[in-house]
């Protein structure tokens, strides 16, 4: 079906409207004029995108080694077809936009995971006299976990809408004040999984010193997570209903040259169980170090590393930390066709949770998880709107006393008229 549409949207024959424009003779020999519509569908006031992607998933319901039952599906195909639209216009000096897409995703043996997919943000990028500028957005979004976001086993969707609010306003000399709001709220399918609802509120400002290629931003910010899915007995457990994050961050980006940038940040984070202005009792050290390096007009590497501690997502605790390594080159070959291959690595444990609580719920959702990943793919840009991949992966989640492996293989057709 997708494909159907991006050929009669015209990809295949390069994308270009038909002229319109000109004198039209009607019938009784009296002329009038069409208006003009653009040559190129990347001229339209409106972007239209398409995909359609076909996957063979070896472990569609993350299910441990050893953990299968008799009749039960492990591998399994998957299409999903999306459709996207985004406009943007100027009002008053403000620009307004929209970003939506829409998909479906169906399983060829587990029909009971089929669901629709779709991604909202729209807003407003905003600028108060010529110092202060900002966005104001609202989003919605639904789309499936992969392997190392998953607690338990099956198959889980994750709903998120949320309203951020951004702002910087210019104090001269390359200063400027920076503060944010936004109020998020997270739910899971998976009941494992939902035992970490949560609806999340940060306050956050600092300010921002740049200087030519160099930017360094000092933040210190708070979030306050409220965890929805959990109840009374879980509570008796040690699960809080609460936590709140206070952090202090110092972040330093720079353009080394046309081929090479670094990006570091530097903090410290404290845990508390209820709202306070007030230093936590301890704080604990947070770091990333990035970098994007193009070695040859052809040839493109991109890592980072980090130590991060935020609000559970692979774990059932009250807070989680998480260690992480990732690398991915990437290589031109011919103007029409990329190829792309890298690794991730992350390390993720509990933490401000009791003990009690990881003995009663399970060891295996609330103790340390590891998860490895190695992918490969290859792109053809078979018209400047059209491209088709081949993606394959390897992953492997690491738990307390279970292997969890996942080959992916996908087949995709992209169209983007710009």
């Amino acid at each position: 079906m997708t494909l159907g549409v991006v050929l009669t949207l015209g990809a295949v024959t390069g994308g270009q409207g038909q002229e319109l424009s000109g004198s039209v003779t009607s019938g009784n020999g009296s002329a009038f004029v069409l208006p003009s519509v653009p040559e190129n569908w990347a001229d339209l006031p409106f972007k239209l995108t398409a995909s359609q992607t076909v996957s063979y998933n070896s472990n569609v319901n993350g299910i441990p080694i050893g953990l299968a039952l008799p009749g039960q599906i492990l591998g399994d195909f998957t299409t999903t077809s999306n459709f996207g639209f985004s406009t943007r216009a100027n009002v008053s000096g403000q620009q307004l936009f929209l970003d939506a897409t829409f998909g479906v995703i169906r399983y060829l043996h587990d029909v009971a995971f089929d669901s629709t997919v779709y991604s909202l943000n729209a807003g407003v990028d905003w600028t108060l006299t010529s110092r202060c500028s900002g966005a104001l957005s609202v989003s919605l979004s639904k789309s499936p976990a992969s392997l190392s976001d998953l607690i338990g086993v099956g198959v889980n969707y994750t709903t998120t809408t949320a309203l951020n609010e951004t702002g910087k306003c210019g104090v001269g000399n390359g200063y400027s004040l920076l503060f944010n709001t936004g109020l998020t709220t997270t739910t899971n399918s998976n009941p494992i999984d939902a035992v970490n609802n949560a609806r999340t509120e940060l306050l956050a400002a600092g300010i921002e010193y740049a200087k030519g290629y160099d930017t360094l931003t000092a933040l210190a910010s708070i979030s306050v997570a409220d965890f929805t899915g959990r109840t009374a007995a879980q509570a008796a457990l040690g699960l809080a209903a609460q936590t709140d994050f206070h952090s202090f961050t110092l972040n330093y980006t720079r353009q080394i040259n046309a081929n090479l940038s670094v990006t570091g940040l530097i903090g410290l984070v404290g845990t508390t169980d209820a709202f306070t202005l007030g230093l936590p009792k301890s704080l604990l050290p947070i770091y990333t170090l990035s970098t994007t390096w193009a070695f040859t007009p052809k040839l493109s590497l991109n890592s980072s590393v980090s130590r991060t501690i935020a609000p559970p997502t692979t774990v059932i605790a009250n807070a989680q930390t998480s260690y992480d390594a990732s690398v991915t080159l990437g290589y031109q070959m011919t103007p029409k066709v990329s190829v792309n291959a890298g690794g991730s690595i992350d390390y993720s444990i509990s933490t401000s949770t009791s003990g009690l609580a990881q003995v009663g719920i399970s060891p295996i959702f609330t103790g340390t998880q590891r998860s490895y990943s190695l992918t490969a793919g290859v792109s053809y840009s078979m018209t400047p709107f059209l491209t088709a991949a081949l993606n394959a992966s390897y992953t492997e989640r690491v738990g307390n006393g279970f292997i969890t492996p996942q080959d992916l293989v996908t087949v995709s057709l992209n169209y983007r008229p710009y």
